[in-house]
C-alpha cells in the first residue's frame, strides 16, 4: 500500500485524523480482526494490512508534530555599554547556561521521582511531587482515589521520560503565570488480547513556584475525573462479563457438560498462545466410541456415560469437548509424552467399565494422541490431524 489514502481507508479514519483517532481505530480493529479472536479465514492477511497502515500513519503524525515544534534559529544580539567588556558578557552568559542546566536537572529529578512512584503504585508518595498550585485544589485522598481509578481502567501502564526539557511559559485559568519545563513522556500499555504493546507520547509540565519545582496537573475537579473513570471501568467490566458469558453459552455442549467443537477451538487457541509465551507441555487426545451394535437410545445413554467419565477424570486445566458421532477431543495441559499413553489408556478402560452393559458386545473404543513439550510447540493443525482420522475438524 504505497498510497497514503489507502492507509486511512484501512483504519477507517478520515484523512488528516489525529493520533488519538488513529490509535483508537487501530485498537478496535485489533480486537475484532486479530487471528487469535477472529474466525475469519482472511483475518491474518487483513491484520497485516492494519499493522502496516497504523505504523505508516503513526510515523507520519510523529514527523509532523516534530516539525511543528521546531523553532526557527535566531542569532542573539546585544549592544555593549562603555563599561562592559566581552569577557564580562561571556561570564554572564556562562552563568546563565549553568543555571539553565541546573534548573533542567532539578525539574527532571522531580518528574522522574513522580513517575517512579506512579509505576510502583505508591500514589501517596507521588502526591508529594505535585506543585503547590495543584495541592491547593487536590487533597491526598482524592489524588490517590483518582490514580486508582485510572489504573483499574488502564492496567499495566509504564511511564518513562523520553525527551526534554524545553522552557515553557504557562498562564493558567486564573491568569497565574509559571516558569515551566516541558518534558516528553512515553506511556506504554500491554494489551494481552492481541499480545501487543501500545505506546504513545504525552507532554508533562514541571513548574517553578515559591523556590521549588513541582509536577503540574492543572486539575481542580479530580473528584469528577474519578467518577468518570469509575463509570467507564464499570461499563467495560459489564461488557467483558457479557462477552465471556456469550462465549461460554455458544461454545458449550450442555447435554454432555463439556465444550462443543467451536468452544474447543477458542480454548485451544488460548492455550497455544500460553504455551508459546511461557513454555510447558501439552497432549492432544481423541477418543472414538463406535456403537454400531446398539440402538439409538442406547447410544445416547452410552455417550452420556462416557462424557461423565471423561469429565470426572479431568483437572481444571484440561479441556474436553464433544465433536459429534461419538468422538471426544481432549487437551491435556502439562501432560508429557511418557505419561500420556498410560493415562489415556486407563481413561478408555474406565469408559468401558463405567458403561457396563450399555457398551454392547459389538461396540469398540479407539484413541489416538500426540504430545508436545520443550521447543516442539503444538498448533491447531496437530489436533486437526488427529481428528481427521475420525472425519472431524476444528
Amino acid at each position: 500500500m504505497n498510497n497514503l489514502l489507502e492507509h486511512y481507508k484501512v483504519l477507517g479514519v478520515q484523512v488528516g485524523a489525529g493520533m488519538a483517532d488513529v490509535t483508537s481505530s487501530y485498537r478496535q480493529l485489533c480486537r475484532t480482526y486479530h487471528p487469535d479472536v477472529s474466525d475469519d479465514p482472511g483475518a491474518e492477511e487483513l491484520m497485516k494490512r492494519i499493522n502496516i497502515a497504523y505504523t505508516v500513519l503513526r510515523e507520519k503524525l510523529k514527523r509532523e508534530a516534530a516539525f511543528r515544534e521546531r523553532q526557527p534559529y535566531t542569532r542573539p544580539t546585544r549592544r555593549y555599554t562603555g563599561q562592559e567588556t566581552r569577557q564580562q558578557y561571556t561570564a554572564e552568559q556562562t552563568a546563565e547556561q549553568a543555571a539553565d542546566v541546573n534548573a533542567s536537572k532539578e525539574a527532571h529529578g522531580v518528574l522522574q521521582g513522580y513517575f517512579e512512584a506512579i509505576n510502583a503504585f505508591d500514589y501517596g508518595r507521588a502526591y508529594e511531587y505535585l506543585s503547590n498550585y495543584d495541592k491547593q485544589y487536590i487533597t491526598r485522598e482524592s489524588f490517590i482515589e483518582w490514580r486508582e481509578s485510572v489504573s483499574r481502567l488502564y492496567p499495566m501502564h509504564e511511564f518513562r521520560i523520553a525527551g526534554g526539557s524545553s522552557v515553557a511559559a504557562v498562564t493558567w485559568g486564573d491568569d497565574k503565570s509559571f516558569q515551566a519545563r516541558r518534558f516528553r513522556v512515553m506511556v506504554t500499555e500491554d494489551d494481552y488480547a492481541d499480545d501487543a504493546k501500545h505506546s504513545g507520547d504525552i507532554e508533562k509540565l514541571v513548574i517553578y513556584e515559591n523556590g521549588s519545582w513541582g509536577v503540574f496537573l492543572g486539575y481542580r475537579g479530580v473528584g469528577e475525573l474519578t467518577r468518570s473513570f469509575d463509570e467507564r471501568f464499570e461499563s467495560k467490566r459489564r461488557r467483558d462479563i457479557a462477552k465471556r458469558w456469550e462465549e461460554l453459552y455458544t461454545g458449550l455442549h450442555a447435554e454432555y457438560n463439556m465444550l462443543n467443537i467451536n468452544g474447543m477451538r477458542r480454548n485451544v487457541t488460548r492455550e497455544l498462545y500460553r504455551q508459546r509465551r511461557f513454555g510447558g507441555s501439552m497432549t492432544f487426545a481423541v477418543i472414538s466410541i463406535k456403537t454400531s451394535g446398539n440402538n439409538g437410545a442406547g447410544n445416547d445413554e452410552l455417550l452420556r456415560s462416557a462424557a461423565k467419565t471423561i469429565n470426572n477424570a479431568m483437572r481444571e486445566t484440561d479441556v474436553p469437548a464433544y465433536a459429534g458421532d461419538g468422538v471426544f477431543a481432549i487437551m491435556f495441559v502439562e501432560l508429557r509424552k511418557k505419561n500420556a499413553e498410560d493415562i489415556i489408556s486407563r481413561l478408555a478402560v474406565n469408559i468401558r467399565k463405567n458403561a457396563g452393559s450399555k457398551l454392547g458386545a459389538r461396540a469398540d473404543i479407539e484413541y489416538v494422541h500426540e504430545s508436545f513439550s520443550g521447543n516442539g510447540y503444538a498448533d491447531i493443525d496437530a489436533l486437526n490431524k488427529l481428528l481427521k482420522k475420525f472425519r472431524k475438524k476444528l
